[in-house]
């Protein structure tokens, strides 16, 4: 089955909308959530982060992100992305060093999908964590496209291509194994994504259905 961004979208919307409806507020009076916000952010689907931007992100050594894995100690020990932390869901809001480290970093919450991952979003952001991601596809997505990545087929794109060369390369380092990149892997162009930052604005809530 293709990845249909579409419909995971509309239905991760409306399972997020149903978390919101029913979250309790948080006991901390001083942090207003601001619902509209939230659900206009759910509609404009801005707080995904693509496997290849986070695994660029990641080779070129970036500063300011870290990667937060929220599943159990047995998973993270199994398997991790290289350079996360593990705070398991129940302990986001406990953790003094992720308060610490969101003041100057972008958090990006790992799961082995997104539901978790996005109720963990959630949580956050209601807690007054503003710059926070989610890898879209979680870990499942993940390991899939790193270690069987599928060639582009019929007629394609150079940007096509381009991930497809890129996620043949960058598999072994992303799934822990090391390689020695050859001079002519190193030359190889591969168009790099643009991580873009949120700006803060008002947004206005759509009074659609």
């Amino acid at each position: 089955m293709k990845w249909n961004a579409k419909v995971f979208g509309f239905g991760l919307m409306f399972v997020l909308g149903l978390i919101l409806a029913f979250a309790p507020v948080p006991k901390n009076g001083n942090h207003k959530i601001d619902t509209k916000q939230l659900l206009a952010e759910l509609q404009h689907h801005d707080y995904f982060i693509a496997p290849e931007d986070l695994a660029h992100m990641i080779i070129d050594k970036e500063p300011g992100f870290i990667v937060v894995d929220i599943r159990s100690n047995d998973d993270f020990k199994k398997y991790h992305i290289p350079g996360s932390i593990h705070i398991p869901i129940n302990e986001l809001l406990k953790n003094k060093e992720l308060k610490a480290l969101a003041d100057e970093n972008t958090i990006i919450l790992i799961s082995n999908g997104n539901t978790l991952a996005s109720q963990a979003w959630l949580l956050l952001k209601q807690n007054g964590f503003n710059d926070v991601y989610i890898l879209r596809g979680g870990l499942n997505y993940w390991v899939q496209i790193f270690t069987r990545p599928p060639k582009p087929a019929g007629t394609y794109t150079d940007d096509e291509l381009f991930r497809y060369e890129f996620r043949v390369a960058a598999g072994p380092v992303m799934m822990g194994r090391k390689i020695v990149q050859s001079e002519e892997k190193k030359q190889t162009k591969i168009a790099k994504p643009v991580i873009r930052v949120r700006k803060k604005k008002k947004a206005t809530l759509d009074e659609g259905c």
